[in-house]
């Protein structure tokens, strides 16, 4: 059985296995990993979907109205809920992108978190001032404001550590 991997070991390596009778066949082709030179056209072109993940994450914020009604609560967290939708749509890394992924996940986990928080105020409506649902809906959307703070930082640090590894790479 022969793989098609262009000849670079360091790119695509195969692997054949067979029945000890010898009657069946197998060749699974493992994933890409390439860890030695300089990054290839499809981690450049993830690295920079990390980049937009995270001038399109914090831009919800940004554009996010001041009147919070139970609609715009319901529509930040619809919103909030994009970046891990968006980072599984870049696909999987490189393994020596790896850390980068990580750390973007752990930050889309946080607008998960808020996204969870606004989704939590906006099915609390519009309460009377002073009731314990009042209390709810203002700890709901502080916890909806914080959390997005926190993964900005983390997909920050992912841009930084990509930053890192392309330059290691030459």
């Amino acid at each position: 059985v022969v793989g098609c991997g262009g000849g670079d070991p360091a790119t695509s390596t195969a692997a054949s296995t067979s029945t000890a009778s010898g009657l069946a066949t197998t060749t699974t082709a493992a994933a890409t990993t390439t860890t030695a030179g300089s990054l290839t056209g499809e981690e450049l072109v993830w690295l920079e979907g990390i980049r937009k993940l995270h001038t399109k994450s914090d831009k919800i914020l940004t554009d996010a109205p001041s009147n919070m009604t139970p609609s715009a609560l319901g529509t930040l967290a619809t919103k909030m809920r994009g970046c891990s939708r968006e980072l599984a749509r870049l696909g999987a890394p490189t393994a020596r992108l790896q850390p980068v992924y990580k750390l973007a996940k752990n930050g889309c986990a946080q607008y998960d978190k808020a996204a969870k928080c606004f989704a939590t105020a906006a099915s609390i409506g519009i309460p009377f001032a002073g009731t314990s649902q009042e209390r709810r809906l203002n700890q709901a959307i502080d916890c909806g404001f914080a959390a997005p703070g926190k993964g900005s930082l983390l997909l920050a640090e992912a841009e930084a550590k990509g930053f890192d590894i392309k330059q290691a790479a030459g």
